[in-house]
């Protein structure tokens, strides 16, 4: 049987190409500098330790508004829908609103310059609580992509929350084998629909905290590492990131610094560093974090 060759490309052509992909603004001008912005069909981890989980849910958060704000002007959005897959273990997380928080997304919504009603109304949810949900909640995630052309980002919360629940127990490596299988399951479902219909997949994740001067992996194995096109890890800069500053763009407010570090990108020289900026807004209690340029 004779093979089947691809068809040698023109680096015009290529470039052509390139000048027509969409892309879409994180909030962060910093940001966009490090990673070329959100670009449509690629595959993000933004990961870090789970005491900064507050910095990766602002993060999805803005760019799940993102997706939904206009194209046109200073907005940078993909003006479509976007899904937004959670996993949380249900019963033993403490913080049941995690599944998704309405005030903060409504809060989120109004400081990117959109009607939260706009947002709500261009938003799906999907939420898994182990590791066979998220294979199921993976194709159903899938089906509806492919049905509905509208849909330009899919954003995963916690993408190896399971994996990392599962490790804490005494299981063998059987197990541990069809937990990553599982895993794989569920990014080469996602993915292949994401790519096939020029989606953006972002996801967060942990990492293990590794010693000075040294960058810490993603957990979640080589496929996952392999399988995604950027890597990105958050680490805060000082006490937990949080300084006061007096400087325009945080209006006299006590903000958050955070050390962004690409570790793998398809056509940049890593790694490569930038200082990413959150303002803190909300209840005093219980403030939240705003990525802002």
């Amino acid at each position: 049987m004779p093979q089947a060759y691809s068809a040698m490309k023109c680096a015009l052509d290529l470039l052509n190409q390139y000048e027509t992909i969409q892309k879409m603004s994180t909030g962060s001008a910093e940001l966009d500098s490090l990673i070329d912005g959100m670009q449509e069909g690629l595959f993000y981890l933004f990961y870090s330790t789970p005491e900064n989980q507050q910095i990766l849910d602002s993060l999805l958060n803005r760019l799940l508004v993102g997706c939904i704000l206009p194209k046109n002007g200073k907005k940078h959005g993909f003006e479509s829908m976007a899904i937004l897959f959670n996993n949380i273990d249900y019963y033993g997380d403490k913080n049941k609103h995690q599944l998704l928080n309405p005030e903060k997304m409504a809060t989120i919504s109004k400081y990117s310059g959109i009607e939260p009603k706009i947002v709500f109304k261009n938003l799906y949810v999907q939420t898994a609580y182990n590791l066979e949900h998220q294979v199921t909640i993976a194709q159903e995630i899938a089906d509806q992509i492919e049905s509905n052309s509208d849909i330009k980002l899919l954003a995963i919360r916690d993408l190896t929350k399971f994996i990392i629940m599962d490790n804490k127990a005494s299981y063998d490596s059987s197990n541990r084998n069809d937990d990553s299988g599982r895993l794989k399951k569920v990014l080469s479902i996602l993915y292949q629909t994401c790519v096939k219909n020029k989606v953006t997949l972002v996801a967060t994740g942990y990492c293990k905290v590794s010693s000075s001067g040294v960058i810490p992996k993603p957990i979640g194995g080589t496929y996952l590492k392999h399988i995604v096109n950027i890597l990105v890890n958050l680490k805060s800069n000082i006490n937990n990131g949080y300084y006061y500053t007096a400087s325009s763009n945080s209006g006299g407010s006590s903000s958050a610094s955070y050390k962004a570090t690409m570790t793998k990108h398809p056509y940049q020289l890593t790694p490569k560093s930038t200082n990413i900026y959150a303002k803190r807004i909300g209840k005093r209690k219980n403030p939240m974090l705003f990525i802002f340029d």
